[in-house]
């Protein structure tokens, strides 16, 4: 029998090789589609956490968006409209780079860490109003921004002329506070209302020249500050409290679409204006959001996590009242805005977006497309990895999986978080935009089509520079021991551990936050003396988060059970010999308080060097070559310690660890010739423990002293 998509096979082919020719950087400029002259403005407005459901134009039935509708009656209104990810930062790096962010290692929430410049869009990725400011637009941002704390990584340095909003994932809606450019203040305001009303100014301000306005918006994002009365009684027909909140917080958002509408109006911009809307991402998985009829919520790669309210207008450039069915994506608004505007894309990277202009129109035939999903996890073998502790001791079980999804025309492969570790699902979107009929057993040449692609997809990208796996309630951590008095408030080097948040300057343990110190040993001049020692881990200054109770074996990573009360619990003991330097190395983890404790503690007879990688040759190879990677140290490394180049095909979840062979400050070792089409992720690690028989993550992470940054080639 044959599989119900088979009439449609030809079209998966097709976008196959649509899908290869992006992948491996063809690309239309964006000048190439015909576009009416001029300057448009251009307004992206973008709600926060907003439920595909939650809009009248979507079925909502227990309140009314007429003014986000209202671009739905003289716009187009994108029923497969997509986001890049299933929750806030990384859809946003997508969003502004019309490239998918995996592409730059953008896949995981960035923690807090002002110190830290390369926690957040990389500084080599073109952000949208850097592309437009060349051909004289005015660019401001309002609201969220949630790319990077850091100074370097404030919208003014990324090509923003103004700037009014937070930084950071979330704020309150009252007493917020808030950012004009680098100023700090205080808003007063309901912060929906606020934002609307930099909104307007900016317009009002700007309406003599050409501007690029990216309003986003953190409503409908928690927390659930009760709006003003004047919302509230709007939905007072609404007897559950939370979801009268939730549609409160939505109306203060419709009216703000509204103000920015009328104001367009006012100055007589808006038949110049290009507007798009849409969410960062599906609604959350609570009772008072609402994705119907898709299933999944943020953070899953399900419809309900990704497939968003979206809609463009431009009057009388776009059809009114239309619908466009074809699937469009987050991407597609670099691309189209460049087109638009006449703005040139660089030319020394791959975007992954689509100009929407002529499909929209009407003028060309909606091309056949594949979008890709991924939120990857290096799985149960992953850190901070206890598979194997006794049962007395609370494990991590590693770390989450990957979950991914593809779809080509109405098909859509997806591993989601219930089912990561199975076969993936496959199911016919244009029939089943719920997600209910697994066609997967009975059509696996779709499934296998799908999956190459995917696959081939894949190999372009690299691992996350970071992982979102922080307990911030564990800092300061400090070994409390007979070296300092047991003074559990003790900050000074070495024993307040350091944290290093990832990305580092040459590479953290597969985007881990970790804690370091290294104390040297000496009868005379080191930081404590040769014999042993007794001490205990201490986190936030309280006796509540120990880690005790264990005998530390040196050259190993070892559990340290948790302990909480209110005096020092059973110690930790540790011997150290003396002229040697011991680095104790502790993964980041979010659950770390009431769990155990993985930590490693290394000899060296020298200070650790820290390692890079210096060059590749050949820099792009075939399925001939075999990979020579070159490494340099610091300084000489010490006898102790071992240079390692650490390879993988699948972004680490499996390694092979290669010695690499020199001395002084140089090394190399050699990658084996793989199979064209292979992505190849790589990086130098120091050790003083073998680990050349070591294949997963956990174990390898766990017992790394120093690591130099990613690298990455495909085989041609």
């Amino acid at each position: 029998m044959r599989s119900q998509f088979c009439v449609n096979r030809r079209s998966i082919v097709r976008a196959a090789i649509t899908a290869l020719l992006l992948i491996t950087g063809s690309f239309v400029s964006s000048g190439a589609a015909q576009t009416p002259p001029g300057h448009p403005n251009i307004v992206l407005i973008l709600a926060d956490d907003l439920g595909y459901g939650d809009v009248s134009f979507n079925g909502c039935p227990d309140f009314t968006t007429p003014n986000i509708d209202s671009l739905t009656n003289t716009g187009v209104r994108c029923s497969n409209g997509y986001v890049t990810h299933p929750f806030c930062s990384p859809s946003r790096a997508g969003l502004l780079t019309g490239r998918y962010q995996q592409r730059f290692g953008y896949e995981n929430q960035p923690s807090v860490d002002a110190s830290n410049p390369r926690l957040g869009i990389p500084a080599q990725e073109v952000l949208l109003p850097q592309i437009l400011k060349p051909a004289g637009y005015v660019c401001g941002m309002v609201g969220k921004w949630h790319l990077g704390v850091a100074s370097s990584l404030n919208p003014t340095k990324r090509g923003f002329d103004e700037f009014f909003g937070f930084l950071g994932s979330e704020s309150p809606y009252y007493n917020a506070a808030l950012l004009r450019g680098t100023t700090r203040l205080t808003e007063t305001a309901y912060l929906t209302d606020a934002f609307t009303r930099e909104a307007v100014s900016f317009i009002q301000r700007h309406a003599t020249q050409p501007f690029f306005l990216y309003l986003a918006y953190n409503a409908v994002h928690k927390p659930y500050n009760t709006p003003p009365k004047s919302y509230m009684d709007r939905v007072a027909n609404i007897t559950n409290n939370s979801r009268r909140v939730y549609a409160a917080m939505t109306l203060a958002l419709d009216d703000g679409v509204g103000q920015v509408l009328q104001t367009l109006q006012q100055q007589n911009l808006l038949n110049n204006t290009l507007i798009f809307f849409l969410s960062d991402n599906g609604a959350r998985n609570v009772p008072f959001a609402r994705n119907y009829p898709l299933r999944g919520y943020k953070f899953n790669v399900l419809e309900g996590g990704i497939h968003v309210p979206f809609v463009v207008q431009w009057p009388g450039v776009l059809p009114a009242h239309a619908v466009y069915d074809q699937p469009v994506s987050s991407l597609d608004i670099v691309a189209t805005a460049a087109a638009a505007t006449g703005s040139q894309l660089p030319n020394d990277r791959v975007y992954d977006g689509l100009n929407l202009m002529p499909y929209l129109t009407g003028s060309q035939v909606s091309p056949q497309r594949t979008l890709f999903w991924r939120w990857f996890g290096l799985g149960k073998d992953g850190p901070p990895c206890d598979l194997n502790a006794p049962a007395t001791i609370k494990s991590s079980g590693g770390s989450p999986g990957t979950i991914w999804a593809v779809r080509s025309s109405p098909l859509k492969l997806v591993s989601e978080r219930a089912r990561v570790g199975k076969p993936p699902a496959l199911y016919n979107l244009q029939n089943d935009v719920g997600e209910t009929q697994d066609l997967a057993p009975a059509q696996p040449a779709d499934v296998a089509t799908l999956k190459s692609l995917y696959d081939q997809w894949n190999s372009q990208t690299i691992p996350p520079r970071w992982v979102d796996n922080t307990d911030l309630n564990i800092q300061p951590l400090v070994l409390a021991g007979d070296w300092n008095a047991y003074n559990k408030n003790d900050a000074a080097t070495p024993w307040r551990l350091t944290r290093i948040t990832a990305p580092g300057v040459e590479g953290t343990p597969d985007g881990f936050n970790y804690f370091a110190t290294t104390i040297r040993v000496a009868a005379t001049g080191g930081n404590t003396t040769p014999g042993s020692h007794s001490f205990t881990f201490v986190g936030g200054n309280s006796y509540s988060k120990q880690w005790t109770g264990t005998a530390i074996n040196v050259d190993s990573a070892i559990s340290v059970p948790f302990f909480s009360g209110k005096a020092f619990g059973p110690p930790n003991t540790v011997s150290l010999e003396d002229g040697y330097y011991y680095s104790f190395r502790i993964l980041d983890w979010h659950s770390q308080v009431g769990s155990s404790m993985k930590v490693a503690v290394m000899k060296t007879s020298a200070p650790p060097v820290a390692v890079r990688l210096s060059g590749q040759t050949p820099t792009a190879p075939t399925s001939n070559d075999p990979v020579v990677v070159s490494i340099s140290t610091t300084h000489p490394k010490s006898v102790e310690e071992r240079v390692y180049l650490r390879w993988s095909t699948d972004m680490f979840v499996s390694s092979h660890m290669i010695a690499a062979s020199g001395s002084g400050q140089n090394y190399a070792a050699t990658i084996p010739p793989q199979q064209v089409g292979t992505g190849v992720q790589y990086c130098a690690v120091i050790s003083t423990v073998d680990l050349t028989p070591v294949a997963a993550s956990g174990a390898i992470d766990s017992l790394t002293l120093a690591t130099s940054s990613v690298s990455h080639f495909v085989v041609q």
